[in-house]
């Protein structure tokens, strides 16, 4: 089996905790909806999160301790993550359809855009503020990626080792720390908003596309802390793959692209 490149790996019980994670989830949104009744959404959020935790500590101790990510194994990593970020990206891209369609068909029809009673928050302060803060998110990430690079091609007890993996680690913070501000940001602003989801295609269209790209924004920063706490434990050092890294920086730049779709199409274009 080692010629074909693609070790065999261990079975595992995490596909099974997930499948009946899941199954549990659509029976605890049903109970919810009916009796408002929350603890079983809870019991299934704690089994995705033990699940989870559990899958990708085993894949990354395979890929660290085993060796068993070949270079077709890291291929088609890679592959996978294109086409993952492709399928959010049409996920996002209905969204915007939407958006652009019924704005569209408002004004076709002499109708004002955002509708009348809907005041919609000033795009160049705190939209614009969180622009920044994502954009300036996304350099630190792609920064903290170089020094895991050099950090990936020095030897073990080596000035530029330390150097790069301490330079990395500070990187990856201010990453995760922009990424934590952005989210608070937008909590904020929620509470601050004249209107709410119930208030016509427009408010549906607006916390239905910036709750999605919260979640989204919540996702990644979860996955830079798990490649910064790696980092610190020294998992990317040399002959070790760096997919992690590399994944979770592009998936970042993703979420920047769609914030600025959203800025342009949600925020500036309800006002211009």
């Amino acid at each position: 089996m080692a010629r074909t490149g693609y070790p065999l790996v261990e079975n595992s019980p995490w596909p099974f905790v997930m499948g009946g994670a899941a199954f549990v989830m659509g029976a605890g949104i049903t109970v919810w909806a009916h009796s408002h009744c929350f603890w079983v959404v809870g019991v299934a959020l704690v089994l995705i999160f033990i699940g989870l935790t559990g899958w990708w500590t085993d894949v990354i101790c395979e890929a660290t301790f085993k060796g068993m990510h070949t270079s077709l194994v890291l291929r088609n990593e890679r592959i996978a993550m294109f086409l993952f970020i492709l399928s959010e990206a049409f996920f996002f891209l209905g969204f915007f359809w939407a958006l652009i369609h019924f704005k569209v068909g408002e004004l076709s029809y002499g109708y004002s855009w955002p509708p009348l009673g809907v005041e919609v928050m000033e795009p160049f302060r705190v939209p614009f503020f969180n622009l920044v803060v994502l954009l300036c998110s996304g350099a630190a990430a792609q920064a903290a990626q170089g020094y895991v690079k050099a950090f990936n091609q020095s030897y073990l007890f080596t000035d530029s080792y330390c150097v790069n993996r301490e330079l990395g680690l500070y990187w990856f913070l201010a990453s995760v720390v922009l990424g934590v501000l952005f989210l608070s940001v937008q909590i904020w602003e929620y509470t601050q908003c004249k209107f709410c989801i119930s208030d016509g295609v427009f408010g549906s269209v607006f916390f239905v596309t910036t709750g999605f790209h919260g979640l989204h924004v919540f996702i990644g920063v979860v996955f830079l802390t798990v490649a910064m706490v790696r980092l610190y434990f020294g998992h990317f050092s040399k002959s070790q793959n760096i997919f992690n890294v590399w994944a979770s920086v592009w998936y970042w730049h993703f979420v920047d692209l769609i914030w600025i779709f959203l800025f342009a199409l949600l925020y500036w274009g309800s006002t211009s």
